[in-house]
This record gives C-alpha cells, sequence and structure tokens, in this order.
C-alpha cells in the first residue's frame, strides 16, 4: 500500500508526494504533538481508496480506479519545514512522521459530498468534493504505478495553523461525523 498526498502551493500549482504507510492515525485515535516541533498545521483532506493497478490512467478512465473515499487531515511541522527549507533540503520529514494523516473510515464514493472541517467545534472550512478526482487520479498515475489499495489524499490549499494541545477536531461529511479527536 502506498501513500500518494497531493501538495498545492500558493498559486494552485500541485505535486504528488508518496509517503510511507506508518502516516497513517485511524480510529479517531488522537495526534499526538511530536518533540521535535512546537509549530503544527493541518489541511483537511477527501481520500479516494484505489481498487485497481494502473500506469498513465487517462481521465476519462480514471472513475474505474477507485469507488470509495474517506475524509483525512493531514499534520505539518511547520517549524521543521521551514528549518528544512532554509537548508535547501526536502521538506518531506516534516509531513510524512508516524501519525501525521489522520483517516477516517471508508464509505462509497459520491461526487456530490459535502465536507466540513471543525476545530474546536467552529466551523473553520467547508466545501464540496474537490477539484477534478478524475484528473487527480490521472496526474498521480503519470507519475506513480497506482495500486489495489493505495490511498490518495486529495487536499486543497487551505491550512489551519497554530493548533495546540487540547484542541479538538472534526471532519463531518454531510451529516455524519467520520472524524473526531484530539491534539494532544
Amino acid at each position: 500500500m502506498k501513500i500518494l498526498c497531493v501538495e498545492y502551493n500558493e498559486s494552485g500549482d500541485s505535486t504528488i508526494v508518496p509517503v510511507g504507510d506508518d502516516v497513517l492515525l485511524r480510529n479517531n485515535n488522537d495526534f499526538y504533538i511530536p518533540e521535535f516541533t512546537k509549530n503544527i498545521s493541518c489541511i483537511p483532506q477527501f481520500v479516494v481508496k484505489l481498487n485497481k493497478l494502473g500506469k498513465c490512467v487517462g481521465s476519462r478512465f480514471a472513475d474505474r480506479y477507485y469507488n470509495e473515499f474517506a475524509v483525512g487531515v493531514r499534520f505539518y511541522a511547520d517549524d521543521l519545514v521551514d528549518e528544512l527549507l532554509e537548508k535547501n533540503l526536502p521538506p518531506v520529514a516534516g509531513y510524512s512522521f508516524d501519525g501525521a494523516n489522520a483517516l477516517s473510515v471508508l464509505r462509497d464514493f459520491r461526487q456530490d459530498a459535502e465536507f466540513t472541517f471543525y476545530v474546536n467545534d467552529v466551523v473553520e472550512y467547508s466545501m464540496s468534493m474537490p477539484l477534478n478526482i478524475d484528473e487527480i487520479v490521472s496526474f498521480a498515475s503519470e507519475y506513480h504505478t497506482i495500486k489495489i489499495g493505495d490511498f490518495l489524499f486529495c487536499g486543497g490549499r487551505f491550512r489551519k495553523k497554530k493548533l495546540k494541545r487540547g484542541d479538538s477536531i472534526k471532519v463531518q461529511v454531510d451529516n455524519e461525523i467520520l472524524l473526531d479527536f484530539k491534539i494532544m
């Protein structure tokens, strides 16, 4: 299993970053801020689970490569990312550490899913299904062979900064809370 994550810059350009499966935080387990950082941010995510082997999948065929989705939250150690960038080093260690990607249970895929992200029971972000999932799957498959069981984290540019211990994170799809955990 691979975890493929879409990363965006401020102008909307994107790339695909593979991370190890140790990043997954499941079962609404609490997120523990690692000792190596004091500045944590996060990005809420739609996640699709890939169910077919493919390479260079055309976007018109991409919907055959997934049928389930989840929601997720990707955590970033912002101070570590900044430090690595200052040293002209890849910043991947700042977002690929153990437990950096919270993942909900899977649901049957729906293009019309409504997504709401809460911090301490306050709505921070709300949206419909982001971008075009078919285009994202096609884009990812240009660089990586997608396999059965891979997860594709399809986030956006919204980022909640300066999270702290005791904060509560919830992600709701339509009327169902799929993620509900604390930052410790």
